[in-house]
């Protein structure tokens, strides 16, 4: 096993914890910039301008400015600013985000457009509704992909989902569906909001009379208290996070990092047993409880799964196969590139055949592409949404940016590749990471961050895939427990 500190294991947590319970709204945009028009402005009863504490445990750590207009076509224009100042494995790091959203006058949303940047990397986003399609746009400029989305009908954005609800005008211990569009995954799900009981909070000084509204998305609650013009004045969601309306210069009132939570730590999972060596570990036998196993993958391969009692059995390498060997059809979709997985793009290609040469075997390009990236990939925390030609060029990131970033380089050779995402050991504490499962005759998982084939039987694979597949672990995050039973 690689000599690795603690802090050089990141898992996916935070950044999904963020990009839903702040209202990210993401979409992926190839072709000339489309410009959205946006229609002029009308009066509005709710107030144009409202800004948001963001907090960990009462630590303040962000601040959102929004602004709302009633458009003079029955629309609405959003806009929103993010900026906060995140602890992730002992370091700050500062995140601004920026969302520009039109709304239809059921909340679902028409068109958007999304910033995100952080120390080492960005991300531009922008689409829109056309009929029965979602019109996506994604990446930096000269360089943004397009993809165009199905749609039945017309989805909510994250975001805005307890406006939806408000819109409807549910009555007390009433639930109602909704579509929504996590623009950060591509991925539409459904979303289930309750509206509970009213409640009298207190906010900027005064006991405001709300409606409460708690959605279960993926089996992680959030909470919203809204006020009788549908302004979201309270919301709060896993991990300690919540956010609060304020003054503007309440808001302008800087942060107190001294005392801030680490995230990281904050999402791990304490382990009962020690273990000293886990490299040299060939099963292990972990009892799981307190989650809804709907919607993970704890069963199949190298894992099996019965009455709570996962076992993880290490995987052997096979015997090496000839270039051309025949694999099944069916896995040829794990060679299809993806937005944030670009295998056909010529970068990749490039750096691809620069590591392997034209005789290796799969399992040859499988060590020398996971040995690459794990010598050239700095391993240090990044806020973004991962995609593999940021990597290779900033050479980069976390658990998240070696496995897009081995994915797109194993792909672009030949080798069918996924995501599997869970959690790792390191130190006492089950961490949240990403690696990556390649087939060379059979399954067999890598993990770049350690150099590991296949990777350690204390990777505990939870989902597999990318983008929406990755959205059930909120509904772990904060519950999951785990006991070691045993291992040899």
């Amino acid at each position: 096993m690689a000599k690795i500190k603690w802090n050089m294991v990141w898992g996916i947590g935070i950044t999904l914890v963020f990009l839903v319970l702040l209202a990210v709204r993401l979409d992926l945009f190839k072709n000339q910039p489309v410009t959205i028009p946006l229609s002029p402005k009308a009066e509005t009863a709710r107030q144009p301008e409202s800004w948001m504490n963001i907090y960990q445990n009462r630590n303040k750590i962000g601040v959102i400015r929004r602004t709302f207009h009633a458009l003079d076509n029955g629309r609405f224009q959003t806009t929103e600013n993010v900026t906060m100042q995140i602890n992730t494995m002992g370091i700050t790091q500062a995140l601004h985000i920026y969302t520009e959203t039109e709304l239809n006058s059921d909340m679902t949303f028409s068109s958007f457009n999304f910033q995100l940047n952080s120390s080492l990397f960005r991300f531009n986003a922008r689409g829109y509704i056309n009929k029965d399609k979602l019109i996506l746009y994604a990446g930096l400029p000269h360089e943004e992909e397009k993809t165009i989305l199905p749609i039945g009908d017309v989805p909510h954005i994250s975001g805005n989902i307890y406006e939806a609800a408000f819109q409807t005008g549910l009555e007390k211990d009433q639930t109602s569906s909704f579509s929504i569009f996590d623009p950060s995954t591509l991925g539409i799900r459904k979303i289930s909001v309750t509206r509970n009981a009213d409640e009298v909070i207190p906010i900027m000084g005064k006991r405001v009379l709300t409606q409460r509204f708690c959605a279960d998305f993926m089996g992680a609650k959030n909470c919203a208290w809204l006020a009788k013009d549908g302004e979201v004045l309270k919301e709060s969601g896993i991990l300690g996070l919540s956010m609060e309306k304020v003054s503007a210069e309440q808001a302008r009132v800087g942060f107190v990092m001294d005392n801030a939570v680490d995230f990281t730590q904050v999402a791990s999972i304490p382990s009962n047993q020690k273990l000293t060596d886990p490299a040299r570990l060939t099963e292990i036998t972990i009892k799981i409880s307190n989650i809804n196993h709907s919607g993970l993958i704890l069963n199949g391969g190298r894992q099996k799964f019965h009455q709570n009692l996962l076992t993880i059995t290490r995987e052997l390498i096979p015997a090496e196969t000839t270039p051309d060997t025949k694999m099944p059809p069916v896995f040829r979709q794990f060679l299809k590139p993806s937005p944030l997985v670009q295998s056909d793009h010529p970068k990749i290609k490039a750096a691809a055949e620069n590591i392997v040469s034209p005789g290796d075997s799969p399992s040859d390009k499988m060590r020398k592409i996971v040995a690459w990236v794990y010598k050239n990939i700095q391993k240090k925390p990044v806020l973004s949404v991962p995609n593999a030609l940021e990597v290779l060029k900033n050479r980069t990131g976390d658990c998240n940016e070696h496995a897009v970033l081995t994915a797109a380089l194993l792909r672009s050779v030949g080798v069918p590749t996924q995501i599997e995402t869970g959690l790792v050991y390191l130190n006492g504490r089950f961490y949240y990471h990403a690696w990556n499962l390649a087939y060379v005759g059979q399954w067999v998982t890598a993990d770049a961050v350690f150099n590991q084939i296949p990777a350690d039987v204390t990777h505990i694979r939870l989902v597999r895939g990318e983008g929406s597949q990755q959205l059930d672990l909120l509904g772990v995050m904060g519950k999951i427990k785990l006991e070691v039973i045993s291992t040899r």
